[in-house]
C-alpha cells in the first residue's frame, strides 16, 4: 500500500511537470534591448547587468534574452525615458522619478523629501504607493511599471563644517528637482541647479557651498577631494523604475509577461537589498570609519542631525509635502494620504 501511494505521488508529480515543460518549449523567443541607469553606478554592474544578461535568460530556459546599455552610452539624458517608452522607441528603460515628473507632480509622491530617514522607510513608502503609481503610469503615460529602483541616500557634501542643521542656512546648495529645492529652501539654504558633472568645479570656485547627491555616487565622483564635510541627512533616495511601453507589454505572449514580471520582482528585491548594503559601506568609506567596501576610502568629517533637529526636520518634511499636495491636486494628495500617509502615519497639512 505504501509502495502504491508513493508510485501514485510520483506519477502525479510527473504529470504536473509535463505541462510546465511544454509551456517552456512553447514560450516564444524574445530579445529585449534594455536601457539601464548610469553605468558608473555600483548596482549597474553588480545587479542590473547580471540580471538582464544572465538571470532572466536562465529563468526562461534561454527563450527570453536581453542586452543592457547605460543611459549615457546611448546618448540619453533621462527625462525623455517615459516619452520614448510610450512611443515604443525602446523595449525596456530605466528612469528616475525626479527626472521624469516635470509634467506630472503625482510621480514625485513616491520620494517626497525628508519622509524617509532610512532605506527601510523608503522601501515601505514605495511599496505602499506602488499600486497608485503603477495605475498612473499606465493610464496617463502609457507605460507598464516593472520594478522600482533605489539609489543611495541623497546627502550633503560641503566645503565647510556642518555641525548643526542651522549651519545650512544661507549656503548655496546644489539640488535636483523641485521638491528637493523646496526642502533646502525650507532649511534656509539657497538651492542651485547644476549638472552632476559640473559639481566639482562649482565647489572649488565657490559657486556652491554644498552639493546634494547619493552618498555612493558622490564618492564615486571623488567629491571628497573638494568637499571635506558630509552631513548625513537623507533628503530622499532618488527612487527610479524599470518599465516598458504599455502597448509593447500587451503584445507580449502571456507566458513572457508572467515570466518578465516575476523576474522583475526578483530584480527589485536585489536592488533594494544591495543598495542598503552599499549605503552603509559608502558612509564608512567617505568618513574613514567602519568597514569600507565597494567605494574609495576618504577622510571626510561626517555629522548628522541630533534628536531635536530630527523633530524639526519632520515639520519641514510635512510643510514641503503640503506644498506638493496643493500642486498635485486633491485627488493626487488623497491617493498619497491613503497609501504612504497611512503607512508612515503622516497627514498632509
Amino acid at each position: 500500500m505504501k509502495h502504491r501511494t508513493m508510485a501514485t505521488l510520483l506519477a502525479a508529480v510527473t504529470m504536473a511537470a509535463v505541462p510546465m515543460a511544454a509551456m517552456s518549449q512553447e514560450m516564444p523567443d524574445v530579445h529585449f534591448k534594455v536601457i539601464g541607469g548610469g553605468s558608473h553606478n555600483y548596482t549597474f554592474s553588480a545587479v542590473e547587468k547580471p540580471f538582464w544578461e544572465k538571470t532572466l535568460p536562465e529563468a526562461s530556459g534561454g527563450h527570453v534574452t536581453a542586452e543592457l546599455a547605460g543611459l549615457s552610452e546611448v546618448g540619453l539624458k533621462g527625462p525623455e525615458i517615459l516619452r520614448l517608452m510610450r512611443r515604443n522607441a525602446l523595449d525596456v528603460g530605466m528612469g528616475v522619478f525626479a527626472f521624469v515628473s516635470g509634467d506630472d507632480a503625482m510621480l514625485e509622491g513616491v520620494d517626497l523629501p525628508g519622509m524617509a530617514p532610512d532605506i527601510a522607510t523608503a522601501r515601505r513608502m514605495v511599496r505602499s504607493y506602488r499600486p497608485a503609481l503603477a495605475a498612473r503610469m499606465r493610464d496617463h503615460h502609457g507605460v507598464h511599471l516593472l520594478a522600482t529602483v533605489p539609489y543611495t541616500a541623497q546627502v550633503f557634501f560641503c566645503r565647510e563644517p556642518v555641525n548643526h542643521l542651522e549651519d545650512l542656512k544661507g549656503r548655496k546648495i546644489r539640488t535636483r528637482g523641485r521638491n528637493m529645492a523646496d526642502f533646502v529652501s525650507a532649511l534656509g539654504g539657497s538651492p542651485v541647479t547644476i549638472a552632476f558633472a559640473e559639481v566639482i568645479p562649482a565647489l572649488q570656485t565657490g559657486v556652491v557651498d554644498c552639493a546634494v547627491s547619493g552618498i555612493g555616487s558622490g564618492n564615486a565622483a571623488k567629491w571628497y577631494d573638494v568637499a571635506k564635510h558630509l552631513y548625513n541627512l537623507p533628503i530622499d533616495w532618488s527612487i527610479g523604475f524599470y518599465a516598458m511601453g504599455e502597448q509593447r507589454w500587451q503584445r507580449l505572449d502571456p507566458e513572457v509577461q508572467r515570466l518578465l514580471q516575476q523576474q522583475a520582482d526578483v530584480l527589485e528585491a536585489r536592488l533594494w537589498d544591495e543598495t542598503a548594503r552599499e549605503n552603509a559601506y559608502a558612509l564608512a568609506c567617505n568618513s574613514g570609519q567602519g568597514e569600507c567596501r565597494i567605494h574609495t576610502p576618504a577622510d571626510m568629517r561626517a555629522t548628522q542631525p541630533n534628536d531635536a533637529e530630527r523633530e524639526q526636520l519632520r515639520a519641514v518634511a510635512s510643510q514641503v509635502a503640503g506644498q506638493w499636495g496643493k500642486r498635485c491636486g486633491a485627488a493626487c494628495a488623497g491617493a498619497w494620504s491613503e497609501s504612504v500617509g497611512q503607512a508612515l502615519k503622516v497627514t498632509l497639512p
